[in-house]
C-alpha cells in the first residue's frame, strides 16, 4: 500500500477555504501571532496546526487520528470594539459555512471536520482596540498501515 499522507492536506484546505472568502489574508508566520504588522492585522488570519492525536477506533490496519486547527482572524475595533465584535460574529458564520460544507470536511483524505470550539476576545489585555476570533476545528482522519 502506498503512503498517503493525509496530514499535508489540512493546512491547504483551511487556507483554500479562507483565501476564498476574499477578503481574509493569511500571515504566515509559523507560530509567533503577536508580530503583525497594525497596517495589515485588519482581516489577517492565522492557521495553527500545532496539536492532534490518535483519539478514535484502530484495529492492525488502520488508525482513526484527530487532528487540531485553529484559525485566528483579527478585526481592528478602531474606537468602537462592539462593531468590531459584531463584524468578528459575521467572519465566524461565513468561515464555519466554508470550511463545514460537505466539499471540504467529506473527502477521502479528511473524513470528516468539526467545529470544536469558538471565542472572541482582545488580541492584547492591554489593547483591546483589536479583536481577536479564534476558532478551533477538528479534523478526523483514517491512517491505514
Amino acid at each position: 500500500m502506498a503512503f498517503d499522507n493525509s496530514f499535508s492536506a489540512i493546512r491547504p484546505l483551511f487556507r483554500t477555504a479562507m483565501n476564498s472568502l476574499i477578503k481574509f489574508k493569511e500571515w504566515k508566520d509559523a507560530f509567533n501571532v503577536q508580530n503583525i504588522p497594525s497596517t495589515i492585522i485588519n482581516d489577517a488570519y492565522h492557521i495553527d496546526t500545532s496539536s492532534g492525536g490518535r483519539k478514535g477506533a484502530y484495529d492492525q490496519n488502520s488508525q482513526e487520528i484527530e487532528h487540531d486547527v485553529i484559525i485566528r482572524v483579527f478585526k481592528k475595533g478602531y474606537r468602537n470594539t462592539a462593531e468590531a465584535i459584531d463584524a468578528a460574529m459575521t467572519d465566524y458564520g461565513l468561515i464555519l459555512h466554508t470550511v463545514l460544507a460537505p466539499t471540504n470536511r467529506l473527502g477521502s483524505r479528511i473524513k470528516n471536520i468539526y467545529l470544536n470550539d469558538v471565542s472572541i476576545q482582545p488580541y492584547d489585555p492591554s489593547n483591546d482596540n483589536i479583536v481577536l476570533l479564534e476558532i478551533t476545528f477538528t479534523c478526523l482522519m483514517e491512517i491505514c498501515t
